[in-house]
């Protein structure tokens, strides 16, 4: 599923992100993402994660090649979920820049909110950072009303929800 030049202002957004994973048992595993990388084609993202902190994400990714990762404004809730076919690849010096200003624009907005800086440096880390690529399939509104959980449209855009 390509996305639409409004969700991709969605994405210019400072955002928090969690990432879902099924091992092949069907066991469930979650965690936070530390950035992320709209590829040019605009059907796949590559996701940022600490393999330190959350070890079964890497697991769930190899053994099944599925992910979901939910995007999140911490300011307004406005929220998309991601969908698709995934693999690992790689991580690159420009992963871990990314993975340096998500932290630091997702930690000034928790910051300007009221969340106290020394509270937030615990649930962001890119120690042994690992990427997802995640091939989107399907893009689902999340934010809460009365369209959360409803398969977003090609047109769907962040502040029309």
């Amino acid at each position: 599923m390509r996305l639409d030049d409004r969700l991709l202002d969605f994405f210019n957004r400072p955002l928090m992100c969690i990432i879902a994973v099924a091992d092949e048992t069907g066991r469930p595993s979650a965690g936070r993402g530390v950035g992320f990388h709209l590829l040019e084609d605009r059907e796949t993202i590559d996701v940022i994660f600490s393999a330190w902190q959350w070890p079964r994400l890497e697991i769930g990714i190899r053994q099944t090649g599925r992910i979901a990762a939910t995007f999140v404004t911490p300011s307004d809730y406005v929220s998309f979920q991601l969908k698709g076919s995934a693999g690992m690849r790689e991580i690159q010096r420009s992963d871990l820049d990314r993975a340096d200003h998500f932290i630091a624009a997702a930690t000034n907005e928790l910051e300007s909110l009221g969340v106290p800086r020394r509270l937030i440096a615990p649930w962001l880390t890119a120690r042994e950072a690992r990427v997802a690529r995640l091939v989107i399939s399907e893009i689902y509104v999340q934010t809460p009303g009365p369209l959360a959980g409803m398969l977003a449209g090609t047109h769907v855009g962040a502040r029309s929800q």
